[in-house]
C-alpha cells in the first residue's frame, strides 16, 4: 500500500472518529442544556423534604398535583417515610409540545425506612416555573 493511500485511510478514520466524538459531545449538551432546569426544580424539591420543609415542597408541585394532594395530605404522606439523600442522573428527557414544556428526570432517593429506590420525576413549566407533577413520591 502506497503512504498516500494510508495517509487517505488514517485521514478518513481520524475523522470518523471526530464526528462521532463531536455528534456524542453535541447530544450530551443538548440534553443536559435543556433539562437543566428541570433538574434544579427537582433538586429543589427533594432537598425541601429532606431538610424537612413540607410547604416549600408542596409549593413546588403543579397545581393538578396540588389538588390531588391537599397540604395535609401532603405532609401526612411524606412523614410517614421521609427522604434523606437523593442524587439526580445526569440524563432526562424534555418536550415542548406547541409551547408546553414537559420533562422527566430520574433520581435515586433514599427513604428513611425503605432505603434507596429510582423514581422518575414528570414535571411541567407553569406559569414560567417548573413543577413536581404527576407522581410526587
Amino acid at each position: 500500500m502506497s503512504k498516500t493511500w494510508k495517509i487517505i485511510i488514517f485521514g478518513a478514520i481520524g475523522l470518523f472518529v471526530l464526528c462521532c466524538g463531536g455528534g456524542v459531545a453535541g447530544i450530551f449538551f443538548v440534553v443536559n442544556g435543556s433539562t437543566k432546569e428541570p433538574k434544579a426544580a427537582t433538586g429543589d424539591f427533594l432537598t425541601a423534604l429532606e431538610t424537612g420543609r413540607t410547604q416549600a415542597a408542596y409549593d413546588l408541585l403543579c397545581s393538578s398535583a396540588q389538588q390531588q394532594y391537599g397540604p395535609e395530605t401532603f405532609e401526612a404522606y411524606v412523614k410517614k417515610d421521609p427522604i434523606t439523600a437523593h442524587d439526580i442522573s445526569w440524563g432526562g428527557s424534555y418536550s415542548n409540545n406547541n409551547g408546553n414544556e414537559s420533562a422527566s428526570i430520574d433520581a435515586s432517593v433514599t427513604y428513611q425506612n425503605a432505603g434507596k429506590s429510582s423514581h422518575t420525576f414528570d414535571l411541567i413549566k407553569e406559569s414560567g416555573s417548573w413543577k413536581v407533577c404527576g407522581d410526587p413520591f
